[in-house]
């Protein structure tokens, strides 16, 4: 007394032909049943649910690590921030937040460095 449910098939038949319509053609001759040489086929069944389960689940975590990646690209996650003009080609009066430079090394780049930092910083608070 179980209900019907219903399933997704996937048929896929590879076959040589001249161009597309005669390998249409031959394809449906084959699934009439008048073709049986010279095609191949491959048939993979699913339950319907399961198809859009998957297909849903993959779409939404794509989604959740895009977002996720945006999220961390703009936001600090600690320590002395500035801020900067941005670089990005067709967008206009944009700034993005620029950490502060963590080399121990080399004091004359360290020094222009903060030096710029301090100059954006500057720039941005004047307009």
């Amino acid at each position: 007394m179980g209900g019907k449910m219903k399933y997704r098939t996937i048929i896929e038949i590879i076959s040589e032909a001249n161009d597309p319509e005669e390998a249409s053609n031959m394809a449906g001759e084959y699934l009439r049943g008048k073709m049986d040489f010279g095609v191949a086929m491959k048939c993979r069944t699913t339950k319907l649910w399961e198809h859009k389960a998957v297909k849903y689940t993959l779409c939404s975590a794509m989604g959740f690590v895009m977002l996720l990646a945006v999220m961390m690209n703009v936001t600090p996650l600690g320590g002395e921030e500035t801020v900067r003009e941005s670089s990005a080609l067709g967008v206009g009066n944009t700034f993005t937040l620029m950490p502060a430079l963590k080399t121990k090394h080399k004091a004359g780049f360290r020094k222009e460095w903060q030096d710029m930092r301090e100059e954006v910083a500057n720039k941005y608070i004047k307009k």
